[in-house]
């Protein structure tokens, strides 16, 4: 029985499914863990354990199918970060059209008008003007901040790649063959 090598989006697309459902769910977890310290824990531990599970799942798929390059890894790490991203991006914008309600908004303006912040600020960027930047803050639309969420997914879908591609080897079978085959 010979395994029919699956395409890249089919491969990626099932690796994506669990990694974007832990992806929204550390999301979630992020939004409501401001006052609650577990669930902020709960956020970071999500996103370190599925760029585990991607390895895991990048590392099976190289060995069902040996003659993978480790390219083709990388490109399917890549792709099912993407897809993950997409499917993060889906519930993130429920999140913000049904869920929200201006809560993080209104948390960003209350951040801004803190002391601590304010000096913080104006240490790292002392020409800044906090008023222009909260009014700014307080106009933002749904829109607005998905297409900075949306962003921010696919500039982290190449470096979480090349964490979970990096360390998946060839199989050891195809390592004994090839050193046999040699004079």
């Amino acid at each position: 029985m010979t395994k029919t090598k699956p395409s890249l989006i089919d491969a990626a697309s099932w690796m994506a499914l669990p990694i974007g459902i832990m992806w929204a769910a550390s999301f979630l977890c992020t939004m409501y863990g401001y006052d609650r310290p577990v669930l902020s824990m709960l956020s970071s531990a999500l996103g370190v354990i599925s760029i585990f599970l991607l390895y895991k799942q990048l590392t099976n798929y190289r060995r069902l199918f040996p003659s993978t390059s480790w390219l083709h890894v990388l490109r399917l790490s890549f792709v099912a970060c993407l897809l993950a991203g997409l499917l993060t991006d889906a519930v993130q914008y429920l999140y913000f059209l049904f869920l929200d309600n201006g809560r993080l908004l209104s948390l960003l303006s209350t951040t801004i008008q803190s002391e601590e912040y304010r000096e913080a600020w104006q240490q790292i960027m002392p020409e800044a003007n906090l008023e222009e930047i909260q009014k700014m803050i307080q106009q933002m639309t749904v829109r607005d901040i998905m297409m900075q969420l949306a962003t921010y997914n696919i500039m982290l879908a190449l470096p979480l790649s090349l964490l979970a591609a990096l360390p998946v080897k060839a199989p050891r079978l195809q390592k004994e063959e090839e050193e046999n085959k040699k004079p």
